[in-house]
């Protein structure tokens, strides 16, 4: 029998985690906090993908703004800032709460809002994500529940 840190254990989670998220994406929206006065008003998409704990981050068309719109990061896993690529720790759902700043490419992002899908999903799975998270979300949301 293989043992539980054996390579088929991991890739057999990994499958299943892929066929029961396949096409699930979180998106959250973002405003860039920086000193600058030319970022100010930035608004951003992160789409977060279940199937592979990856992310996006997505700079939609502005009119008037001056800025080339687009991605601003392709998918890909981030790391915290200040954990240690030896024992990495990345960022999840459950750091994505309304109101919270997270950094990425040496920029901070503050989560401003989030589809309604984001509070169905983290309902259905409260047992993995704090409450403080949820709860920050159906705040924003408690007009259309």
């Amino acid at each position: 029998l293989p043992s539980e840190t054996s390579p088929s254990i991991k890739n057999e989670t990994h499958v299943m985690k892929m066929l029961e998220n396949g096409l699930k994406i979180l998106r959250y929206a973002a405003v860039m906090e920086s000193p600058h006065p030319e970022d100010k008003n930035r608004k951003f998409i992160i789409s977060y993908s279940l199937a592979k704990d990856e992310m996006q981050i997505y700079e939609p068309h502005q009119r008037n703004a001056g800025i080339i719109e687009g991605r601003f990061m392709e998918y890909c896993q981030v790391r915290k800032p200040g954990t240690s690529i030896d024992n990495p720790e990345y960022y999840t759902p459950a750091d994505f709460a309304i109101g919270s700043t997270i950094e990425i490419l040496s920029r901070k992002f503050k989560i401003v809002d989030c589809d309604l899908y984001v509070l169905k999903y983290l309902e259905a799975n409260a047992s993995k994500y704090p409450a403080s998270t949820i709860e920050s979300i159906r705040a924003i949301h408690a007009d259309k529940l």
